[in-house]
């Protein structure tokens, strides 16, 4: 019994490992559909923004770890910065609080560089403000992703398990969003 129980802890370490990256699967698909159902509703793009390591005042316990659903403030013809708020100054609306990933899952930075990134005046992060480049994954009013030319997933792994990842993909012109599971060359991803 002894030997059987010692044998079976580094498999039920992987088998909790999977779960919590399933998990955390699911979290971002829902946070995706939810900035595409934002970008429909609002008439105007919607984006899921994931601080990563080049937007330099991050705290390190929040890079990489963070999200949130943004959209540009437009006005009645669907340009300007109004969206009658009292802030004109700033550029984004906050359409969700910030996010953070579960456990020690973390967004692969390599992936956010693939990314299409934005300038987020008058954003306003966990703890500090930034005018650094903002990764962003977004959708267009039609639901498509706003980006053709970038990216059309993400890639997250656990700390303890780095030599893994596991992704999220977005289809091009529908928009529809799903987990993939592990991801073996996150190269071709």
């Amino acid at each position: 019994m002894a030997i059987i129980s010692v044998a079976a802890v580094p498999v039920m370490r992987g088998l909790g490992g999977s779960q919590s990256a399933r998990a955390t699967g699911q979290i971002l698909v829902s946070a995706l559909e939810q900035t595409r159902t934002a970008a429909i509703l609002s008439g105007t793009n919607a984006y899921l923004a994931l601080p990563d390591s080049n937007t330099t005042t991050m705290t390190a316990t929040n890079m990489g770890r963070s999200y949130a659903i943004i959209r540009p403030k437009v006005d009645l013809d669907g340009n300007g910065l109004d969206d009658f708020q009292t802030n004109i100054s700033a550029a984004w609306i906050l359409l969700s609080k910030w996010e953070r990933l579960p456990g020690d899952q973390m967004f692969d930075s390599r992936r956010l560089a693939l990314l299409p990134t934005t300038n987020p005046t008058g954003l306003f992060f966990p703890k500090n403000a930034s005018s650094s480049p903002l990764p962003i994954l977004g959708f267009s009013p039609s639901g498509a992703l706003a980006d053709p030319a970038g990216t059309n997933g993400l890639l997250f792994y656990s700390q303890a398990r780095s030599n893994v990842a596991d992704g999220i993909k977005a289809s091009l012109y529908s928009g529809r969003v799903r987990y993939v599971g592990i991801v073996t060359n996150t190269n071709s991803f």
